[in-house]
């Protein structure tokens, strides 16, 4: 195989690959909470509903979307720089529409931080 080929597919196999692990331990963890519910419904009989949603509710904070958001700025703003910073002329136009797709993802996080209604917190 020649570079022509080797190099998109090793990035794109990559993604691919990050996204299977994702999903896989995503279910991994489901799977775990899932059988511990059977687990305590089977030793008494019913289920608490209030233990239930404690162990389903996900932990997230107030300002989870906030913080995605901040980081995924600062990647933008990363790759911004990296385009700013290499000397050839024709880079930076590039490295910032890669910038933008975290820059714009950041912002929309920010957005929902700010616009989106809450649940209220127990």
């Amino acid at each position: 195989m020649t570079e022509d080929v080797l190099i998109p597919l090793v990035v794109f196999g990559s993604i691919a690959l990050i996204a299977f692990f994702a999903f896989h331990f995503s279910y991994k963890k489901r799977l775990v909470v899932y059988d511990a519910i059977r687990v305590a419904i089977e030793k008494t009989g019913n289920a608490d509903p209030q233990l239930i949603d404690a162990i389903v509710r996900e932990n997230v904070g107030r300002n989870a979307d906030l913080r995605r958001g901040i980081i995924l700025v600062a990647i933008a703003l990363a790759f911004t720089t990296l385009g700013y910073v290499i000397p050839e002329e024709e880079a930076f136009g590039p490295m910032l529409g890669v910038a933008s797709f975290p820059g714009l993802v950041g912002l929309a996080f920010i957005g929902f931080h700010f616009f989106a209604p809450r649940e209220p917190t127990v």
